[in-house]
């Protein structure tokens, strides 16, 4: 099962909305050490986050699966929502320490990952814990990325536990609170191409109890 050109609006309570989004500039043979070690620490320091925006996924066995997504990071894991038009379908996937869950209307399942219960459910694979770290432009679990001239991320080829190996590519960036935010990601590997855009940010300090509200998604 699995959303067919599913496209929603998402409307945050409290948002910070993103600049005009920012082309990545060339790459750069070196960039210096502390000044990226610095950047990384703040990009690091921003949890809880929370990010909106759109996913698109082309998968070998699978076609096309479009969907809106609201992205709530936090210390220990993540909460997303997944939405098509008017609610027609939602899901809803919690990770933390104690293990993960998928709400999908009705049904709720437990799992040992979000990444695995999504899979179960869509038949795609989307690596959804080291996202949360691409998302925000850390590099997570890469080896020698390769950075632009402001020593931001322009691509990088992860290798996960299970040897599935993911070419990543930061290709816009917008300017959000002094700090440069990926806007446009693409992910392709294990036959899938994943495209995420951000298209608008909340900061530390305003999620919590103003929590995005989907119709359908519980609470």
């Amino acid at each position: 099962m699995g959303f067919r050109k599913l496209a929603g609006c998402l409307v945050a309570v409290v948002a910070l909305s993103a600049c005009a989004p920012v082309a990545v500039k060339p790459v750069v043979d070196q960039v210096d050490a502390a000044f990226i070690a610095a950047r990384d620490a703040k990009l690091a320091a921003l949890k809880p986050w929370r990010a909106l925006g759109s996913l698109v996924v082309d998968s070998e066995s699978q076609g096309v699966i479009n969907a809106s997504f609201a992205w709530d990071a936090n210390a220990t894991g993540f909460d997303i929502r997944l939405i098509g038009p008017l609610g027609l379908k939602t899901y809803r996937l919690v990770e933390n320490s104690s293990g993960a869950l998928i709400y999908g209307g009705s049904t709720e399942l437990q799992g040992p990952s979000a990444e695995a219960l999504l899979r179960a459910e869509l038949g795609v694979g989307i690596p959804l814990a080291s996202m949360q770290d691409w998302v925000v432009g850390l590099q997570g679990s890469a080896v020698n990325p390769q950075r632009d001239a402001l020593g931001r991320l322009s691509q990088m080829v992860v290798t996960e536990n299970d040897q599935t190996q993911w070419q990543v590519n930061f290709e816009r960036y917008s300017l959000v609170d002094d700090l440069d935010l990926p806007r446009t990601i693409r992910v392709s590997g294990d036959g899938v191409v994943i495209k995420l855009s951000v298209r608008e940010w909340t900061m530390p300090g305003v999620v919590g109890t103003d929590r995005l509200v989907i119709p359908g998604a519980g609470s």
